[in-house]
């Protein structure tokens, strides 16, 4: 199976490698303007839809005719609101594109029977889906712009770093142009493959990488595709593992980097002040944070034992005392018993899933008969479970509502003062 995986998820992997390389040196140009939702990503998927809506496929040659039209309109407003703005920061104009294309992309969608559908495209777009070929014409794309890029590369940072206001700005307004025209060729090539969540991880997220790490464009180019390949590959191989959306997967793996990155370089690479300072506050802040989580879960335990209470169940777990502590004999016998017959329903629902889901993988099919049967008896044993469920929830809350007293006031109780204690250490400490 593990085969099967590393075959299946190869010219993805490979896809979101090229995406993280280009995308990142736009994404590094991007943060210097001060100008992180230059997205011509939404403008490109107005383009997209409109072409849906006209009748026309995402990948068809009039589709991309339409997203590369619609984003080079985009990158021109964009280039002429840095030539204007004055007093008046250039990403309020970005905003204000932004909400443009949104609602116009939905009221574009209203007129298409399959509107819901394309959205949900649009956004986590279908990086599975990418073939040897679309590869291929990534690469020698991103190659061509990568290249002209480079070798324009002093004029376009300069453009980039300039902030001087209104009579500086029209001297770079040529190489403006120039990247925001080379910007949406990119975004149009890739939403239609990414989506415009992931490419909008693609773009920001190695490059802030890169830039906690070196204020060097060649150093922090190089870590931020570093990250990105890295998060890449975790996204990609843990939406397999957990056989959830690639898309949705991979932009919380790319946060997840971001994340891990920033603990680094606070708490290992930062200078030695301001490493000690951060170790400091962090453990202040991480504890003040425990403890009202602490509190608050224990004053909602009060309030209303029926609820779901994930940091309780996290302390019986723990400790091995849970709410049958506090029934009855005969609530907890018919606890156990339903909680018993609950695991084993789900137990073989689990089962009957990877049943199905091996014969997918290893390509022995099952008949339309056996697939009937099954998702009848899967049905079936659902049904019941949640009758199991009914009963466990009842007499939970009956437990709970006589261990609130004896857990959830300690709980309370312990955590806002432990909060106070923290806070008034900290404050202290300034």
């Amino acid at each position: 199976m593990l085969e099967d995986i590393l075959a299946f998820a190869a010219l993805p992997l490979a896809a979101a490698v090229v995406f993280t390389g280009i995308h990142t040196w736009f994404g590094l140009q991007v943060l210097r303007r001060n100008v992180v939702f230059a997205d011509l990503a939404q403008v490109s998927a107005l383009g997209a839809t409109v072409a849906v809506v006209a009748g026309h496929a995402v990948q068809s040659a009039a589709g991309y005719a339409y997203t590369l039209i619609f984003t080079a309109v985009g990158a021109l407003l964009l280039t002429a609101s840095r030539g204007l703005a004055r007093s008046v920061r250039q990403e309020a104009f970005i905003g204000v594109l932004y909400v443009f294309a949104t609602a116009a992309t939905v009221l574009v969608v209203d007129r298409s029977p399959q509107g819901a559908e394309h959205v949900k495209k649009m956004l986590v777009g279908g990086i599975l889906s990418v073939t040897a070929d679309e590869l291929l014409r990534f690469v020698v794309l991103y190659s061509v712009i990568g290249a002209v890029h480079w070798i324009i590369r002093r004029p376009l940072l300069a453009a980039a770093d300039n902030d001087d206001g209104r009579k500086n700005a029209r001297r770079y307004l040529v190489w403006d142009l120039v990247f925001y025209l080379s910007f949406g060729l990119v975004v149009t090539s890739s939403v239609a493959t990414a989506g415009v969540l992931l490419v909008f991880c693609f773009l920001i997220v190695p490059a802030l990488i890169g830039n906690l790490f070196s204020s060097r464009i060649g150093a922090a180019l190089l870590i931020g595709w570093l990250a990105g390949a890295a998060a890449s590959a975790v996204g990609i191989f843990g939406s397999f593992l957990l056989d959830a959306p690639t898309g949705a997967v991979t932009v919380v793996a790319f946060a997840a980097a971001l994340v891990i990155a920033g603990a680094i370089r606070a708490f290992m690479t930062a200078p030695a002040t301001e490493r000690s300072r951060n170790r400091r506050v962090g453990l202040h802040l991480g504890g003040l944070v425990f403890c009202v989580v602490l509190g608050l879960s224990g004053a909602w335990v009060i309030a209303a034992p029926a609820g779901d209470h994930p940091i309780l169940a996290a302390i019986e777990m723990a400790m091995g005392i849970g709410p049958d502590r506090f029934m009855t004999a005969r609530e907890r016998a018919d606890y156990l018993e339903a909680a018993l017959i609950e695991r084993r329903h789900k137990t073989e629902i689990d089962r009957l899933y990877d049943r199905e889901r091996q014969s997918r993988w290893q390509g022995d099919e099952l008949t339309a008969d056996e697939i009937r049967r099954m998702g009848s008896m899967q049905q079936t044993l659902t049904e019941m479970g949640r009758g199991e469920r009914f009963v466990i929830d009842y007499l939970r809350t009956r437990g709970r509502e006589r261990e609130r007293w004896y857990v959830g006031l300690p709980l309370a109780a312990i955590g806002f003062v432990g909060a106070a204690t923290i806070a008034r250490r900290a404050r202290r400490a300034r």
